[in-house]
């Protein structure tokens, strides 16, 4: 499980409303041979799929495996198809994941539903802090217990 502070930065962008970023998520390729490159990982719980920065897969020397285009939070097809590719993502203290993602021009991971599904988020936005992990027979009870009351 990590614990992390919730930062208003990610990169070089700034958001208004704080969002959970991890600080360091690894990405690489599905052999996990190639040395994996590091960025910081947006948890976005409103995105279905997982982004990538277009740089590190090309820096992995990784091809694409297909193309997409997806739509956006308004259900507006991008503008223009967006390359798909397989990477390995880990998260320290929390797991690796092998998973399809889109790749774009950006300065940070975007960590969708798609990576988020069995792990379990917990946000404390007046204390600014976030923790990420994996189920437990613990974290089920509790949320069994907050759902039925």
């Amino acid at each position: 499980m990590i614990r992390e502070q919730i930062s208003n930065s990610c990169g070089r962008i700034n958001y208004e409303y704080p969002a959970p970023v991890i600080k360091r998520v690894s990405v690489t390729d599905l052999t996990g041979n190639k040395h994996p490159k590091l960025w910081p990982g947006l948890i976005d719980t409103g995105a279905s799929a997982s982004v990538v920065p277009l740089i590190a897969c090309q820096d992995l020397g990784l091809q694409p495996r297909d193309w997409a285009q997806p739509r956006g939070y308004d259900l507006q097809p991008a503008k223009e198809r967006i390359p798909v590719y397989y990477v390995r993502i880990q998260i320290d203290g929390v797991g690796d994941f092998s998973l399809r993602v889109l790749a774009v021009r950006r300065e940070s991971l975007l960590i969708g539903r798609d990576l988020l599904t069995g792990l379990v988020l917990l946000l404390d936005n007046e204390a600014a802090r976030f923790k990420l992990g994996r189920h437990s027979a613990w974290t089920r009870f509790l949320l069994g217990t907050l759902i039925l009351r």
